[in-house]
């Protein structure tokens, strides 16, 4: 029986200690690589949900990005172009004609920031009108709402009103008649 106890013991002794170096030797680097592996998992998780995020908010800045082109073409179309000046003028010219006013242009200046300068190019009329002041009130609705390349940069600076009498209708050799008015306006037109 004693043999048989040492035998015994002896057998535990040597599963006790296969079992000690499988543990050593096999499981705990096992463990260890489980273990960087499900780093590196997580770490590449929290990678591909940045990437996930970045690719999100690159698709909405490109929407934004197209929706902000389309605005800023209507923009660049909303100045006036230098060369487009005269064409512009002809047109006052023809709104005036159409609602019934005389036109006649005073002075035109214009005014370009030099390039380490900010601020914006524009083009200053100063036009005299002569009419009714409903006509007055159709000019400026008129320029407004301009067919011509639709211009919506455009600001009355100044508006000077006048009722003509009898002394000034005799200095001036249009059809008008007393109590008229002459209207001095200030355009500013901004210019690419």
């Amino acid at each position: 029986m004693l043999l048989l106890q040492k035998k015994l013991f002896g057998s535990l002794g040597i599963s006790l200690l296969i079992l000690i170096l499988f543990i050593y030797l096999i499981a705990f680097p096992l463990i260890d690589k489980i273990k960087a592996n499900s780093q590196e998992y997580l770490d590449n998780q929290s990678i591909l949900t940045v990437l996930h995020q970045k690719e999100t908010l690159f698709k909405e800045l490109e929407k934004t990005y197209q929706e902000r082109e389309d605005d800023l073409l209507m923009i660049e179309d909303a100045f006036l172009k230098t060369k487009e000046a005269v064409g512009f003028i002809s047109t006052l010219e023809n709104i005036a004609k159409e609602t019934g006013n005389v036109f006649e242009i005073k002075t035109v200046n214009s005014f370009t920031p030099l390039p380490d300068e900010e601020g914006d190019s524009f083009l200053v009329l100063r036009i005299s009108l002569w009419g009714g002041f409903s006509n007055l009130l159709s000019f400026i609705a008129s320029l407004e709402d301009s067919p011509y390349p639709p211009y919506r940069l455009i600001g009355v600076d100044s508006l000077n009103i006048k009722r003509l009498g009898k002394i000034d209708l005799a200095n001036l050799s249009y059809n008008l008649k007393i109590g008229d008015l002459e209207t001095i306006v200030g355009i500013k037109v901004y210019t690419q």
